[in-house]
C-alpha cells in the first residue's frame, strides 16, 4: 500500500481552523485513503519556503494572499461564518461604552484584524487597538482588565470566555459572511495534483458530515484534540454547528461580496470569485450545479 504524504498549514491551532482535520484523524478517514497528513504552522513561514504539497486551513489568509497577486485556489469551505467574537470586560455593555477604551486584537496584517475594523466602523466607534499574539494573550489582557475588549477566535469558545466574567458584544459571523477556513492550495498544486486535491476534499466532506451527524465522534475530538472539558462539550457542539458550513462550499452571493469587502479593507483592487474558489470536487456542489442547469 502506497502512503501519500501532504502537509496541512494552519495559522491558529484551534477548532475554527482544524476541526475537520481533527475529526478526519480521529475518525480514521485519512488512514482509509492511505494519506499521511502532517501539520505545519505557517504563521512565520513565507509561502515560497513551504513544501509544494501543502494544503492550507486558513482560507481568509489565502484570500488576502490572492488579493496581493498570489496564485491560490480554495477548494473547500468549512466555515463561512468566521468564528471570531468581540468580548468586553465587566462593566462595558455596548459599543458606545467601548468607544473610548482599548481592544486587544490580531496583528494588523492578519485578516481577523480587518474583520474587527469593519465591525467597529459599522458600529460607529474607534477604540484603540492593541495587537496581541494569540487568543491566550488576548484573553489574558481582557481578564486582567488591561484592555476593555478583545477579539477572540475559537481557542476559547463563548461559554469558556464568559466564565472569566467577560461578555460577548458581537459575533463577527452575524454580519460578515466570508470563507475563513477550509482547504486552500497553490494554483500549481491544484493543476498538477488533482488526485490529492480530490482525495483531501472527499475526506473533508466525510468529516463535515460527522460534525453534524456523529455527536460521539465530535465530542471525543473536542476532548482529545482541543482539550475541551465534558462540562463545556454541549455548548461547544452547539456553537460549532451554528458556525460551520455543512455544504463545504459557498455561493457567489457570499463569495464576491467577501472578496470586495476584504479588498476594500486592504486598499487593494478586487478580483472575481471564480478565480479563487473552485468546488468541482465537492459532490453536493456538483449535484446543485446539475439541478440549476436542468
Amino acid at each position: 500500500m502506497i502512503v501519500k504524504s501532504v502537509y496541512l498549514g494552519f495559522k491558529a491551532y484551534d477548532v475554527h481552523e482544524l476541526l475537520c482535520h481533527a475529526v478526519a484523524t480521529e475518525g480514521g478517514y485519512y488512514a482509509r485513503e492511505s494519506l499521511d497528513v502532517k501539520l505545519i504552522d505557517t504563521t512565520f513561514v513565507p509561502d515560497e519556503a513551504l513544501p509544494e504539497n501543502s494544503f492550507h486551513a486558513a482560507c481568509g489568509a489565502a484570500l488576502a494572499s490572492f488579493l496581493h497577486g498570489a496564485r491560490r485556489k480554495v477548494v473547500f469551505v468549512a466555515c463561512d461564518r468566521p468564528m471570531f467574537w468581540l468580548y468586553a470586560r465587566s462593566g462595558i455593555d455596548s459599543f458606545e461604552q467601548l468607544s473610548q477604551g482599548s481592544v486587544a486584537t490580531f496583528p494588523d496584517a492578519a485578516p481577523p484584524s480587518k474583520f474587527l475594523q469593519k465591525l467597529l466602523r459599522e458600529n460607529g466607534v474607534a477604540p484603540g487597538l492593541l495587537p496581541a499574539r494569540d487568543d491566550v494573550a488576548r484573553l489574558g489582557l481582557l481578564s486582567s482588565n488591561s484592555v476593555d475588549g478583545a477579539l477572540l477566535s475559537s481557542h476559547f469558545l463563548p461559554s469558556e470566555v464568559e466564565r472569566t466574567g467577560a461578555k460577548p458584544l458581537a459575533f463577527v459571523g452575524d454580519t460578515l459572511r466570508l470563507p475563513s477556513t477550509g482547504l486552500a492550495v497553490s494554483e500549481n498544486f491544484y493543476d498538477e495534483r488533482r488526485d490529492l486535491v480530490s482525495t483531501m476534499v472527499g475526506i473533508y466532506e466525510r468529516a463535515m458530515k460527522s460534525i453534524f451527524e456523529d455527536e460521539s465522534l465530535l465530542r471525543s475530538t473536542l476532548l482529545q484534540c482541543f482539550g475541551k472539558s465534558e462540562a463545556a462539550a454541549d455548548q461547544a457542539v452547539t456553537a460549532i454547528r451554528a458556525c460551520y458550513n455543512p455544504l463545504g462550499y459557498s455561493c457567489d452571493s457570499i463569495l464576491q461580496p467577501a472578496i470586495d469587502a476584504m479588498a476594500m479593507g486592504m486598499g487593494l483592487a478586487t478580483r472575481k470569485s471564480a478565480e479563487l474558489y473552485q468546488f468541482e470536487n465537492i459532490k453536493s456542489y456538483n449535484e446543485s450545479v446539475l439541478q440549476e442547469e436542468a
